[in-house]
C-alpha cells in the first residue's frame, strides 16, 4: 500500500511565515527561508521514513514546489 504524501506548505498567514501541512500551521518562524528550511529538513526526514515528500510556496493562490523526494513532482 502507497504512503500518502507529505506536503509542507510554506505560506504567509497573517503576517508570519508558517508551514501548513493538513491543514495544520507551524510556526512562526522569523523569515519565509527559516520556514523553508524547516519544511525541508522535515520532508526529507518523511523520505528516509518512506513518504513521498515535497516542500512547496504559497503566493496568493499560486503554488512553486522548492524541494520534492519524486523527481517528476507536477507544479
Amino acid at each position: 500500500m502507497a504512503l500518502p504524501h507529505a506536503r509542507y506548505i510554506v505560506i504567509n498567514h497573517d503576517g508570519e511565515w508558517k508551514i501548513n501541512i493538513d491543514n495544520r500551521y507551524y510556526g512562526p518562524f522569523a523569515t519565509q527561508q527559516a520556514a523553508v528550511d524547516m519544511a525541508t529538513d522535515t520532508a526529507k526526514k518523511a523520505e528516509t521514513a518512506g513518504y513521498p515528500a515535497s516542500v512547496l510556496l504559497m503566493d496568493g493562490t499560486s503554488f512553486e514546489t522548492l524541494w520534492s523526494s519524486e523527481p517528476d513532482q507536477p507544479e
